[in-house]
C-alpha cells in the first residue's frame, strides 16, 4: 500500500506520522544532501541557540529557509519551521506528551485563571511535541487545503542572555516592549494540523510564533494577548519578503495557544497525572529475539511509539467533587460548575504558593439525579 494514503498513518502525531511516512527520517535526510548535517548537529539540542538565530547565522541554512518563503500552503517558514521542529525533536530524543480526551475534556470547561504569572508556561522538556486527543473544535489553517484538525504542538523553550543577538531587531523590542538588558526565557511554539481529511498524510497545516518572557511574574493572559496582537501588525515582519500573518489565522492560533497553556499549567500541579507508555521499547524487544530486522517489522516499528500519557483516564464523577458549605437550608439549583486553575497558599502565615486545579464538579449532586441531567464531559 502506497504509504502516503495509508489510513493508518493519518492520525498518527506529526514527528511519527512523517517518519512513517517517509520511510525514516525525512528532515535527516534533507539535511544530508545538504552537506548540513556536520554543522546543524551541535546546535539541535542546544537550549540556548532558537531556531531564529540558527537560520541567521548558517548561511546553508539561511538559503535554504529562504527558499521556503511563498511555497504552497505555507505562511512565510512554516514548512521549514515545521521540519526544524522534527529534527530537532529527534536530537532531544523524541519527548512526545499525549492528552488523555477526559483530561482534554475538562481542560476546555477550566477557565484560565486571570493573574496567574507566566512562571507556569513552563513545558518538562527543553523540547517536546504535545498531541491532544480528538476529535476537537480546535483548526489550523492551510491557505491551500483549508482547516485541518489540530493534532499538537512543538514546545520548545531557550534561554537568552542579556544583549543577545536576537534583540538587535528595534522593531519587536519596541512591539513587544523587550528589554535588551534583561534575560528572556524565549519559547517556540509551531502548531501542527492533522491531515485526516485530506489528499495524503503529508497534507497537513502549521502556524509558529515565539513568546518572550522576561517576567516570570507577569500575567500570562496578558503576555500571551500581547504576542498575539502583536504578530498581526507590519511590524513583526522585518524580512522584505515576510508578511503579517492574517488576523483571521491569528484568531484560529488564540484558542490553540489557550488550551496549550491549560495544559502545560496541569503539567506543573504536584499530583498531575502521568504515565509512561514504553510502546517502541516494547515492539523492539520483541524483534530482537527473532534477531534480524526485517523490512515488515521496521515499517511497524516507525508507527509506535514511546510516549507519557498525561492526565486521567476517567471522567470526573459526581460522587468525587468537593463537598458544598453552606447553611443546608438554602438549595442552590443542581448545576455543572466550569473547572478553574487557583493559586493555594500554604506554608507559614501563608507565605508560600503553589498551583491547584479544581475539576469540573456537580454542585449539589445529591439533588442532581431526576432535576438536572449531569453534563459529559467529551470531546466533539
Amino acid at each position: 500500500m502506497d504509504r502516503l494514503h495509508d489510513p493508518s498513518l493519518f492520525p498518527l502525531p506529526h514527528p511519527i506520522r512523517v517518519d512513517a511516512a517517509m520511510g525514516g527520517g525525512f528532515d535527516a535526510m534533507v539535511f544530508r544532501e545538504l552537506g548540513l548535517t556536520a554543522e546543524l548537529k551541535p546546535y539541535l539540542n542546544d537550549d540556548t541557540v532558537s531556531t531564529e538565530w540558527l537560520i541567521n547565522h548558517l548561511p546553508l541554512l539561511h538559503l535554504f529557509a529562504q527558499a521556503h518563503i511563498g511555497l504552497p500552503g505555507s505562511v512565510n517558514l512554516g514548512t521549514f519551521v515545521l521540519m526544524m521542529s522534527r529534527a530537532r525533536l529527534r536530537a532531544h530524543g523524541d519527548p512526545i506528551l499525549t492528552v488523555t480526551p477526559n483530561l482534554q475534556a475538562m481542560l476546555t470547561e477550566t477557565d484560565l485563571l486571570k493573574g496567574l504569572p507566566a512562571s507556569y508556561f513552563r513545558c518538562p522538556f527543553p523540547l517536546a511535541f504535545v498531541a491532544f486527543a480528538r476529535p476537537n473544535a480546535l483548526r489550523v489553517p492551510n491557505r491551500v487545503s483549508g482547516l485541518h484538525e489540530f493534532e499538537g504542538a512543538y514546545v520548545g523553550t531557550y534561554t537568552l542572555a542579556p544583549y543577545h543577538e536576537m534583540f538587535a531587531k528595534d522593531e519587536r523590542q519596541k512591539g513587544l516592549g523587550l528589554d535588551p538588558a534583561k534575560p528572556t526565557r524565549l519559547i517556540e511554539l509551531t502548531l501542527v494540523g492533522s491531515p485526516l481529511g485530506k489528499a495524503n498524510v503529508l497534507d497537513d497545516a502549521s502556524q509558529d510564533l515565539v513568546l518572550f518572557i522576561q517576567n516570570e511574574d507577569e500575567c500570562l493572559s496578558t503576555l500571551l494577548q500581547r504576542h498575539l496582537d502583536y504578530y498581526q501588525r507590519p511590524e513583526a515582519y522585518t524580512n522584505p519578503s515576510m508578511r503579517p500573518a492574517n488576523p483571521d489565522e491569528v484568531e484560529m492560533v488564540r484558542p490553540i495557544v489557550m488550551e496549550l497553556a491549560k495544559v502545560l499549567l496541569y503539567l506543573n500541579l504536584w499530583e498531575a497525572e502521568q504515565i509512561r507508555v514504553n510502546a517502541r521499547d516494547d515492539v523492539e524487544r520483541k524483534y530482537k529475539k527473532y534477531g534480524k530486522l526485517t523490512a515488515p517489522r521496521q515499517a511497524k516499528l516507525t508507527r509506535v511509539y514511546n510516549h507519557i500519557l498525561i492526565g486521567p483516564s476517567t471522567k470526573p464523577s459526581a460522587e468525587s467533587q468537593p463537598k458544598q458549605r453552606g447553611d443546608s437550608s438554602y438549595r442552590v439549583r443542581p448545576h455543572w460548575k466550569r473547572g478553574h486553575f487557583k493559586r493555594i497558599h500554604f506554608g507559614e502565615r501563608m507565605s508560600e504558593t503553589r498551583l491547584g486545579w479544581i475539576q469540573p464538579y456537580l454542585v449539589n449532586k445529591e439533588d442532581a439525579f431526576g432535576t438536572v441531567k449531569a453534563k459529559e464531559y467529551v470531546v466533539r
